[in-house]
């Protein structure tokens, strides 16, 4: 008894008694930094002690953890430990969270990558951000920032942890223990460093932002599983790593955010109460993650299913995270929340309508190319019964493709134009959105266009969340394929404040269709600079489908109205894709290869139109970031720019026409300037014009 007693007041020593006290509403832990112990001016971590730990948020009425109290009350902390760290070797599901590691059968290939993944992670070569970094001494500093522009997202998202989930497939693959000491030296040397902030706000901290103490609960959750039996992982060790866990619980219950970082936080949280419901907290909070996770649905997401972000990206993260709650539930044999299967339909759905020919998705706002097979391949697990689903999930092999073709998203206010189904379809999208909730790129009346296995016109696309002019430019109006006014950009963001009822407020938009033509008309009246001028800009897109002898094409008509009479300029940006780009005049084609191109005219005879292609003076412009495995990089795109006046109003009507064969049959368009003009005509490179009516 002497040598335990000994060996308790020794852990006192070196740890603060009571220096973390759960408040009794459960929304704070009391201690101060001052009083932890220290390695020369650093505290060590975690803040709560053992004793609190055992004696405060540990469910002792468990019978398997019923002796720890007596055990605690004679000073025997070791034993307590024991107790604690054999009831979890017992409960830990290695076989259910680790299941496709499990037995896996490796390629050759794949072996090798592994082992060689692994051997990079055990030299303490991290990556963060896509952006590696090696840590020859051997000893990670977590508030490291070695990245050339000072990327704090580097230091932030270091701490999610993902190779550490390399080292445990690598140990269930192999048994090589060296993967558990690394792990053990990493994760120890993450508590000493990483306290637990007892008043930061979500994002304040270097380790503990709540996006990352949600995201490490999924990596975390597997890599214990996986590891805990090995002789290395002693009770000493999982007593610490449980006191972690339940400062992750306190942190996540009593410091949410919203929007997708939200439902990270949420899913963390009921990570931890589902697996480690010996937590005293664990019920508390299952509830207040389930209830907040269903009221999410009618908060964020608008009733025709796109998420207020309104980024491709970050819709796929909501899906995400309700998708792998769902998911745990079945692994462990519950039955899973009936609200998440009802929600998460029309958010899928949100991939097949979006969907481009080659099977992706826009990238809309600080988003990405989402693959829609892979997204339906999730939801045909949900909805069995949904043949557009299995369709996009199969390659078409099974199923159907939707009964419908061009669409409108009424409240998130995107319109997509489509001439079928096939690989081949023409394609495009027009942005008529609200500004949203967050990752907002100031781009009203964007316009997209894919065709003929080609993606024509694009956009700036996506950069890392820096202060870099690449990041002002993706973020930009002159980044996107609409209108800048007198050189200044649209301002939403300055006077932009969100409310929680505009998730059921319609977009500005009419669309109409039918199987001649498609009709979308929206507005930006929002102003433009820092002043927000405010020019209004009318956008009509109309996508004619049937038109004799010519193949689907676009006409995009733009109509400018100042609010006094003097002149102002107007730039019309429209981003190629990699192409051979010809000016002549008032048209410029871009040849893409294959005998397939865009033609495209303006019908401003005095207009100019300039190739800003790679261009960084007088203003960035003509980019595309691009990601090479290491920091954001960007190549030039052909971006031609028409260029022009006005006075008061005036009516500019752009032809996109995508071809193939080399069979282009536009050379030019005509239209009044009048506002009120319902009218345009075509000149074809046959020598004829038309006459195209009813425009507006």
């Amino acid at each position: 008894m002497a040598t335990r007693i000994a060996s308790f007041n020794k852990v006192m020593a070196f740890r603060l008694v009571m220096a973390a006290v759960m408040c009794a509403a459960a929304t704070c832990v009391a201690a101060t930094s001052a009083a932890l112990p220290r390695v020369g001016s650093r505290s060590v971590g975690p803040r709560t002690t053992p004793e609190e730990f055992f004696t405060k948020h540990l469910d002792t009425s468990i019978p398997a953890l019923s002796s720890i109290p007596a055990k605690m009350a004679a000073g025997d902390l070791a034993g307590a430990e024991k107790v604690f760290a054999d009831h979890v070797r017992a409960t830990l599901r290695h076989d259910v969270l680790n299941a496709d590691w499990i037995g896996r059968k490796y390629t050759g290939k794949e072996r090798r990558g592994l082992k060689r993944r692994a051997e990079e992670i055990m030299d303490y070569k991290l990556s963060s951000c896509g952006m590696p970094h090696h840590f020859a001494d051997h000893k990670v500093d977590w508030e490291s920032n070695p990245t050339f522009n000072k990327y704090k997202e580097w230091t932030w998202q270091l701490s999610r942890h993902p190779f550490w989930s390399t080292l445990a497939e690598y140990y269930t693959a192999t048994g090589d223990e060296r993967a558990v000491t690394v792990w053990v030296d990493m994760i120890s040397s993450w508590f000493d460093q990483a306290l637990v902030p007892l008043k930061a706000s979500p994002g304040a901290t270097h380790c503990w932002r709540t996006i990352e103490a949600g995201i490490r609960m999924s990596g975390w959750s597997r890599q214990i599983a996986a590891f805990a039996k090995s002789p290395q992982v002693t009770d000493e060790f999982l007593t610490r790593y449980f006191i972690s866990i339940w400062e992750h619980g306190w942190r996540l219950r009593n410091n949410s955010t919203r929007g997708n970082w939200l439902l990270m936080e949420l899913h963390g949280l009921l990570r931890i109460s589902l697996l480690y419901p010996f937590l005293n907290d664990a019920p508390e909070w299952k509830a207040y993650a389930l209830k907040i996770l269903q009221e999410e649905f009618t908060r964020q997401v608008y009733p025709d299913g796109f998420q207020y972000e309104l980024s491709t990206g970050y819709h796929g993260v909501v899906v995400s995270n309700y998708k792998a709650i769902s998911d745990l539930y079945e692994l462990l044999g519950l039955k899973r929340p009936e609200f998440i299967r009802k929600g998460l339909e029309k958010m899928f759905e949100m991939y097949v309508r979006l969907a481009t020919p080659e099977g992706g998705t826009p990238s809309l706002n600080d988003g990405s190319n989402a693959p829609v097979a892979r997204w339906c391949r999730m939801a045909s697990r949900f909805y069995p019964e949904r043949a557009d689903f299995r369709w996009f999930a199969t390659g078409g092999r099974e199923g159907a493709p939707p009964d419908y073709l061009s669409t409108v998203f009424p409240w998130a206010g995107a319109v997509v134009f489509r001439s079928s189904w096939a690989k081949d379809a023409v394609w495009g999208y027009m942005d008529a959105s609200p500004f949203g909730r967050g990752h907002q790129h100031e781009d009203k009346l964007n316009f997209l266009l894919n065709a003929y296995g080609k993606v024509m016109l694009t956009e700036g696309g996506n950069y890392m969340y820096d202060s870099s002019e690449c990041r002002k430019y993706v973020l930009s109006t002159r980044a996107h394929n609409t209108i800048r006014i007198d050189g200044l950009e649209q301002n939403r963001r300055r006077t932009y404040r969100w409310k929680d009822a505009d998730i059921n407020v319609k977009a500005d938009v009419e669309f109409s269709t039918s199987p001649a033509r498609d009709v979308a008309r929206s507005v930006y009246k929002d102003g433009y600079g820092p002043q927000q001028e405010l020019v209004v800009h009318h956008r009509t897109v109309l996508f004619l489908k049937e038109e004799p002898g010519l193949a689907p094409f676009f006409v995009v008509i733009d109509r400018l109205a100042a609010p006094d009479d003097r002149p102002h300029t107007f730039e019309i940006m429209w981003h190629l894709e990699e192409c051979k780009l010809a000016i002549d005049g008032q048209t410029f084609t871009g040849d893409f290869g294959d005998g397939i191109g865009l033609a495209a005219a303006t019908s401003d005879a005095v207009a100019k139109i300039t190739d800003m292609k790679g261009q960084h003076k007088p203003y960035f412009q003509g980019w595309m970031p691009i990601w090479v495995g290491g920091p954001h990089e960007h190549r030039p795109i052909p971006t031609p720019v028409v260029q022009g006046t006005f006075t008061g109003a005036k009516r500019i009507v752009t032809v996109l026409y995508p071809y193939r064969k080399g069979k282009n049959m536009l050379s030019g368009v005509k239209a009044d300037t009048d506002q009120q003009s319902s009218s345009f005509t075509l000149m074809l490179t046959d020598g004829t014009e038309r006459i195209i009516r009813n425009s507006q």
